[in-house]
């Protein structure tokens, strides 16, 4: 009993000093990446640097000791907020996963082109974790969210979203949000417009909807669609640091798992897959959130290159629908010479790796964006 009570004495004392470091030592083992250590212990690839300066730009090797920031010590809050009567008061607020300009904006009540004026180095498709986000520059701006009529402010609390049924995505674009039991031809109906536009517009769409899918309505002000391949400028880039090599093999590696799984139209778990839905499910993984169509990824996400600058982890797009507007894309999984390998979810087969050497991927290729940018 006394040596229990000792153990338990001993290990309560360890864990109270394990929580009170400022850092941790983590030893190297075999797979890992500084990615993989990062999402380990919930901080950035940045913060890592910061502690291990010599270790940034080279390969990690076994055994190497490295000094992680520890999260539990002293954490800070999500939002600061100073305020003043004579003033300008300044709110942020912290990206999170799954985190979007058009969600944060609905989150602070102000509109996402008064969240744009106030972020202008921000771009809406390429926002990651941990990004501070500028929501209130003044004093004036608070009064306006102020109640009028109440004697005290609103103490704000945490509640559930509502996906409205009827919004705006970032690229300003119209979206309705599937109900259950809705139907292609409703959802025309409620909107007035002509079924067979819907369809345009929604290329990887299926009859039976399934609840929770995002349809566009109404293009916005970015024309997605019928865009010549020649109206998007080429950008020149480098290769692929070590940092985003790594990551490459990371997305690579997690959309792989899934390879068999069946497509599903508006798909984006291991139940089905759209083309589009695997992306989006993928690049999750590291705190990025594409859009959500592959004609809004081929505008949104990332930079377009030339062919000859693909690398791995790269997004390849493809027109399938006969029209010339893309509907199809993948992700880079291995470049040899001429030929492109890619990981995609196909109507016929589901995830799989395909090659733009099979005639009918070389047919009807497009572009390639680079996403994973410096």
């Amino acid at each position: 009993m006394r040596f229990i009570t000792i153990f338990t004495f001993i290990f309560l004392c360890f864990t109270s000093i394990a929580f009170s470091q400022k850092t941790i030592k983590h030893t190297v083992v075999e797979g890992e990446s500084f990615y993989s250590i990062a999402k380990k212990y919930k901080v950035t690839e940045s913060d890592i640097y910061e502690l291990n300066p010599k270790a940034k730009g080279t390969l990690l090797q076994l055994k190497t000791v490295l000094l992680i920031p520890n999260k539990n010590y002293k954490a800070e809050n999500k939002k600061k907020k100073v305020t003043s009567k004579n003033v300008e008061a300044t709110e942020f607020h912290i990206v999170e996963a799954g985190e979007s300009l058009y969600k944060i904006a609905k989150q602070h009540g102000i509109s996402l082109d008064k969240l744009k004026e106030l972020n202008p180095d921000i771009k809406p498709e390429a926002i990651q974790i941990g990004d501070k986000i500028t929501v209130l520059a003044s004093k004036k701006e608070i009064a306006t969210i102020t109640p009028k009529k109440e004697e005290t402010p609103i103490v704000a609390t945490t509640t559930v979203e509502i996906i409205p049924i009827d919004c705006e995505d970032e690229l300003g674009n119209k979206i309705h949000t599937v109900q259950k039991g809705e139907t292609l031809y409703k959802i025309a109906k409620k909107y007035k417009i002509k079924l067979n536009d819907l369809k345009e517009l929604n290329e990887e769409v299926v009859e039976n909807l399934p609840e929770g899918y995002q349809l566009i309505i109404k293009l916005g002000t970015v024309e997605l669609a019928n865009q010549p391949k020649d109206n998007k400028e080429l950008v020149d880039v480098k290769p692929l640091s070590l940092e985003n090599m790594s990551k490459a093999e990371f997305l690579i590696a997690k959309a792989s798992e899934h390879i068999g799984t069946r497509y599903r139209g508006g798909g984006t778990t291991s139940a089905g897959f759209d083309c589009s839905g695997l992306m989006f499910a993928t690049f999750k993984h590291i705190d990025m959130t594409l859009p959500r169509s592959s004609g809004s990824m081929a505008v949104g996400a990332g930079v377009r290159i030339d062919r000859a600058q693909a690398q791995k982890g790269d997004l390849i797009f493809f027109t399938t629908n006969g029209r010339g507007s893309i509907n199809h894309v993948g992700m880079i999984t291995e470049v040899l010479d001429d030929e492109i390998k890619f990981i995609h979810s196909s109507v016929q087969s589901g995830v799989i790796i395909s090659s733009t050497k099979e005639p009918y991927y070389s047919r009807r290729f497009v572009q390639i964006n680079r996403v994973l940018a410096e």
